[in-house]
């Protein structure tokens, strides 16, 4: 009998501590995130023809305006004649986003005529 009222008493001591919350977590005030660089790697043309600009827009928008970021594009057609692979980088300040875009574009435009030649078909 002692020895089960022993069991019993630690079994409730246990359960109520274990019921304790006693979490601490770091709350952080003003935390600013940069995201400097962008890279989107893909086996598709399509891929590339079907990107979301806005989205792209939307990633650099709380950057500091004087900041560098890059926008990176790259093409890997494994199974193409040849296996062409290719890649396009820009980059400047987050304040010439829209002409970082424009000249993205543009490179992307040559870069999908160029591969199309070598896809596989």
């Amino acid at each position: 009998m002692k020895k089960l009222f022993t069991l019993l008493i630690l079994l409730v001591s246990l359960i109520t501590n274990a019921q304790e919350e006693d979490t601490k977590v770091a709350y952080f005030k003003n935390e600013v995130s940069k995201i400097t660089s962008l890279k989107m790697t893909t086996n598709s043309i399509k891929d590339l023809e079907t990107i979301n600009w806005k989205d792209v827009k939307s990633i650099f928008e709380d950057n500091n305006p004087e900041e560098k970021i890059e926008l990176s594009f790259e093409l890997d057609l494994k199974e193409s004649k040849n296996k062409f692979k290719s890649s396009i980088s820009v980059v400047g300040e987050t304040k010439k986003l829209d002409s970082l875009i424009l000249k993205s574009k543009k490179y992307l435009k040559a870069l999908i005529k160029i591969s199309k030649n070598y896809e596989k078909k």
